[in-house]
């Protein structure tokens, strides 16, 4: 492979599936906070901290001090804290897709520097990759607000490398192909997840990160 200098890869349900942990996460804190003395159904307050959550960011501080105003019960210290450990209990069984440990290693193995840029927080997106046993794969993360053409021209930058030489690998067509395209990046586009049926022009498409390694091979 002499002519990808980098590999990027988005996070979120590009190596691992985050909707369905968010979704067995959020289950766990209501769970806890109901048998804290909430006085709600579990189904009723998952739903309401669905909306709060889709109101507020995934990345909000008080999602559950918001979900006791929705549910009309006063503020608990109580009960805010059984679901926040409850929801950092469940990322312990947080997990990659099976074939990402693999496929990293394997670019590893050939020299490849790796590298995930995502949206969030830095610090949140460090927690994701050392909790899935990826974090020593990767030689850095990139954060930003917004994934936009803007972005990928300043991480290249600051890589010093040319667009021409670095592979972007990512499920989101609007946020993770489309973008790094215009800036000169060659995509990948994973085809899996809740925007698998989601139209968006990519370089290359696969269904599993086992292909990654043929697909890089074929970059010329």
């Amino acid at each position: 492979m002499p002519k990808i200098r980098a590999v990027f890869f988005d996070i979120d349900n590009t190596l691992f599936p985050t909707d369905k942990f968010a979704e067995f996460a959020r289950r766990r804190a209501i769970r806890a906070m109901v048998k804290a003395g909430l006085k709600a159904s579990e189904g009723k307050a998952y739903r309401t901290l669905t909306h709060v959550v889709r109101k507020h960011g995934s990345n909000y501080p008080q999602h559950f001090d918001r979900l006791l105003e929705r549910l009309g019960a006063p503020r608990d210290p109580k009960l805010i804290a059984a679901g926040i450990l409850a929801y950092h209990q469940a990322k312990s069984e947080l997990k990659p897709y099976p074939d990402v440990p693999p496929t990293l290693c394997a670019l590893r193995r050939k020299g490849l520097p790796l590298y995930a840029l995502s949206r969030g927080i830095a610090v949140k997106q460090w927690d994701k990759l050392i909790l899935l046993g990826l974090g020593n794969l990767f030689d850095g993360v990139f954060v930003t607000n917004r994934k936009d053409v803007h972005f990928y021209s300043r991480v290249i930058r600051k890589l010093r490398l040319q667009p021409s030489s670095v592979v972007m690998v990512g499920d989101n067509p609007r946020i993770d192909t489309a973008p790094a395209r215009r800036a000169g990046i060659t995509t990948v586009r994973l085809i899996k997840g809740k925007h698998a049926k989601e139209k968006g022009a990519a370089d290359f498409r696969i269904h599993s990160m086992r292909e990654l390694p043929r697909i890089l091979r074929r970059v010329k």
